[in-house]
């Protein structure tokens, strides 16, 4: 009898957890790193890592956790929560397509708790499905009545039918559940700047930077603000705080260069230009800014020299080919009405002078 072994492993001890949060989430995803060690295949396991990454924000680990627990486990009630943390996963990484699709993947499996429910309800929102997004809500409500997200998406359901001050109302309930909502601010934000009471929008806007100070859209609809005042420093400002989280947000070089180039501020406007270079996919009409940039800088021959070099170094660059492109226009440009500036001074000029020719008196016989 010593020697026989228990058929099922016994559940995982995780050790004393440390009172810090991240030391926490640590502990935890070392503790279950070592039971798959054990049993890779085990999709529960696979599961709670995934929610443990997804807590740190990790979503491209969850998502690979997740997808293995989907892998292993082809039944069962666990296998369509498999499929609402997925949704969840795809959310926040703004692949809404397949976040839609599991979630309606959950509800075919007959998935029914309020991760489920507020799933749905965000993903009709999204899709403008807005009577299908408030029954889900509702059922979401019911099962949790004090989540603050949920008063969040109502709201978005009432903005999305066009119920500004329902919407209002809701999202002031969220915040009266939770002070830190930052998305909540920003709506708030975007609402009174759609109302076209700047006051109350930046009021907001403050009151959600506060909480976080570099948050991304906060610091853009409170930056596209302070542009349409003409504020144009506050604006820039704004903007750089956003790309300071998140430095792929290339509209917002885009949205610095074109307050730099409106103010004239030539040199300015370029450094942020520039950097849009490798993604003219999206900026179609940046090689043409460029070239006024680098007219007005005085470095349009030498920008030509260096993409001419360039392209007879490799002539299939796309891009080089356009900025090239662009620039040789507006140089060729720059030289006609050179020319033709030229003519009308020695136009002006020739008419300009008087002849000095007396007056012959004719006199009669």
């Amino acid at each position: 009898m010593s020697g026989c072994k228990p058929t099922e492993r016994a559940e995982i001890k995780i050790p004393p957890l440390p009172k810090n949060e991240a030391a926490v989430v640590r502990t935890s995803l070392a503790a279950l790193t070592d039971a798959l060690d054990d049993e890779p295949g085990n999709s529960e396991y696979h599961f709670r890592r995934a929610l443990l990454h997804e807590q740190a924000r990790d979503f491209s680990k969850a998502l690979r956790d997740v997808n293995q627990a989907i892998e292993n486990r082809r039944t069962g009630q666990a296998y369509g929560r498999y499929y609402v943390l997925r949704g969840r996963i795809y959310l926040n990484r703004n692949q809404t397509d397949l976040a839609f699709a599991d979630a309606l993947q959950s509800e075919k499996l007959g998935v029914q708790s309020a991760e489920a429910d507020l799933l749905r309800g965000q993903m009709y929102c999204i899709k403008q499905q807005y009577a299908k997004a408030n029954a889900a809500l509702r059922s979401a409500a019911r099962r949790t009545p004090f989540d603050s997200q949920i008063y969040y998406w109502q709201a978005n359901v009432a903005a999305g039918r066009g119920d500004t001050t329902q919407a209002i109302a809701l999202l002031n309930g969220t915040l009266g559940r939770r002070r830190d909502y930052v998305q909540a601010y920003n709506r708030l934000t975007e609402l009174y700047a759609g109302l076209k009471d700047y006051p109350a929008a930046k009021q907001y806007a403050f009151a959600g930077l506060k909480i976080d100070s570099n948050n991304v859209p906060v610091n853009t609809n409170l930056g596209r603000i302070y542009q349409r005042a003409g504020q144009s420093d506050s604006a820039v400002q704004c903007y750089r705080r956003a790309l300071k989280r998140d430095t792929s947000l290339h509209r917002l070089n885009y949205e610095i260069g074109v307050v730099y180039l409106q103010e004239k501020n030539y040199g300015a406007a370029t450094r942020y230009f520039e950097k849009l270079i490798p993604h003219l996919n999206r900026f179609s009409d940046v090689p043409d800014i460029l070239a006024v940039c680098y007219g007005h800088t005085g470095q349009d021959r030498s920008k030509l020299d260096t993409w001419k070099a360039d392209l007879e170094t490799d002539s299939t660059n796309t891009t080089t080919q356009r900025l090239y492109a662009a620039l040789a226009r507006r140089v060729q440009a720059k030289r006609r009405q050179a020319t033709m500036d030229s003519l009308a001074n020695r136009q002006r000029r020739l008419f300009s002078i008087k002849p000095n020719i007396k007056p012959v008196e004719i006199k009669r016989r």
